[in-house]
């Protein structure tokens, strides 16, 4: 699903209108219909439901007329508030219209007995602060979801005063319960704080041909998505159909972390994982690892150069190679890594284990000049938003803002690799200028070891054959969706990291039986 900024969706509808027809008039009845049956399907039985409309002067609003019609055909009660003066109601829509010049006591009222809001105020248009009328009504909003919790909000397309392309709101801004965005999502949702106002989101069919956003470039997660994605597990198969993984990674000081990725790496299907350990490590993980299989290297006191040769020998016939999570950071890491790097390519295309760099393996690079240009070209990156800025020579990167996009683009073009950015709104970037953004973000993951997890959870789909673009992707949405079945018996906290590993399976296996997303 193809997310556009504000101009790329004028564009589109310009186009709709020229090359086929559909004017304005006909895409708002798409959009109203479509956005009124994602509703009724997410707030189940509607009859003798209250609802009030938040009526914005353009087509934002003339949506949320269209959706209004619709709601009072299936039996709700239906109040609108008018926000332009000598605004046209579209026929049918019946029920009581309260015009901008109340003075918002009507308004107040119609909010205590209603059971959803809709805010069809404004849409991708705006760029400015909110009118203090529409601040004055979304505060009454506000206000009475504060007195009564099961008041529920809906946004047509975004929130009001949410900026479309970047994500910043007005201070008037409310958060809604769900979000139908109309055609395609827009950017400012993934960013913050935009984001955090979103709820659930969903997304309208306003009669667009499948296929006229193909030249956009940008993509959302989905299920569907995904799923295509995804390795086929035959009948017929062993373990080397799936592959082999192996982990470079843990250190005294960071033990479980090699143990994180490599488990992760199996819950998503790899044939076989191998931990490169030297033997301060290999009590510890044979230990914790049983399913492991162990490349043993010389003591962590050996000189780096030793340790990584005898490393590479065992590299042969290894489709993945993760490399970093643990691993600390120090001049004898670093020359490892850079050992490790100069053998890798050494190799053969064909001989080459797909590489993914995480963590520690991130940090030490950082400290070199050009580094990007130590590591076989489509590696795979994936920082945090410190290690991005590291990485950037000092640049400061937030952790949920607008600038990660064109960072993360920027990025992967200079370096020729694949970088995953992590975040509330993970962001995965080729050096091709395709980039994809994981919807939504959990705090639940934000927990010390899930990105080793989610650093072998890319390993361990590498290692079945897929691409590095659709494995990194598809290993972030699972990751993101193993989190999401923890926090609907967790809650947002307590998840530990080892926890993790053994939901993926089950992320793997709702992600396949869903028809739909």
């Amino acid at each position: 699903m193809k997310i556009v900024s504000i101009d790329q969706m004028r564009d589109l509808e310009t186009r709709a209108d020229r090359e086929l027809g559909l004017s304005s008039r006909v895409l708002m009845e798409n959009a109203g219909r479509s956005a009124a049956d994602l509703f009724r399907n997410w707030a189940g039985d509607l009859k003798d439901k209250n609802a009030v409309l938040l009526v914005g002067p353009g087509n934002n609003g003339g949506d949320g007329l269209v959706i209004a019609r619709h709601l009072k055909n299936w039996g709700m009660r239906v109040t609108l508030y008018l926000w332009k003066e000598g605004q046209v109601v579209l026929g049918g829509v019946g029920g009581l219209a309260i015009p901008v010049r109340d003075d918002l006591k009507h308004l107040r009222l119609a909010l205590a007995s209603a059971d959803f809001v809709f805010d069809a105020i404004l849409g991708t248009g705006r760029s400015r602060p909110l009118d203090p009328t529409m601040r004055e009504a979304l505060a009454l909003v506000r206000e009475e979801r504060e007195r009564r919790s099961d008041l529920r909000v809906v946004a047509v397309d975004l929130p009001t005063g949410v900026n479309a392309d970047t994500g910043e709101a007005d201070e008037g801004a409310i958060p809604a319960d769900l979000t139908v965005a109309l055609a395609n999502p827009k950017l400012g949702l993934f960013f913050f704080p935009g984001a955090a106002l979103v709820g659930d989101l969903l997304v309208g069919d306003i009669g667009l041909p499948s296929g006229m956003d193909a030249s956009i470039r940008l993509e959302m997660m989905t299920d569907a998505l995904v799923r295509d994605m995804l390795p086929a597990r035959p009948l017929e198969s062993n373990k080397g159909t799936f592959g082999k993984v192996m982990v470079l990674a843990g250190s005294p000081p960071y033990p479980g972390s090699a143990y994180l990725a490599g488990t992760a790496a199996g819950r998503v299907g790899a044939g076989l994982i191998t931990l490169a350990v030297g033997p301060e490590m290999l009590p510890i993980y044979s230990e914790k690892l049983s399913e492991a299989t162990f490349a043993l290297l010389p003591a962590e006191s050996a000189p780096p150069e030793e340790r990584a040769s005898t490393f590479l020998r065992a590299l042969d016939g290894y489709r993945t190679l993760v490399m970093g999570p643990g691993l600390g950071h120090s001049d004898a890491k670093r020359a490892l890594v850079t050992n490790v790097l100069a053998g890798l390519r050494a190799m053969p295309d064909d001989k080459r284990p797909r590489l993914l760099v995480d963590a520690d393996g991130l940090n030490n690079l950082a400290t070199l000049e050009r580094w990007w240009e130590l590591l076989p070209k489509e590696s795979i990156l994936t920082p945090h938003p410190g290690e991005m800025g590291r990485l950037c020579g000092g640049q400061h990167i937030s952790g949920g803002g607008a600038d990660r996009l064109e960072v993360a683009l920027a990025k992967a073009r200079e370096w020729g690799q694949i970088v995953v950015l992590k975040g509330a709104c993970t962001i995965i970037a080729a050096p091709d200028g395709r980039a994809r953004i994981n919807w939504r973000g959990n705090p639940v993951l934000a927990t010390a070891g899930t990105g080793d997890v989610l650093a072998g959870t890319i390993g361990g789909l590498l290692a079945q054959g897929m691409l590095p673009y659709e494995a990194t992707s598809a290993g972030v949405f699972l990751h993101s969706r193993a989190g999401n079945i923890a926090s609907e018996t967790l809650g947002d906290a307590g998840l530990l990291a080892g926890d993790l590993p053994p939901l993926l399976p089950l992320a793997l296996k709702q992600i396949k039986a869903r028809s739909s997303s």
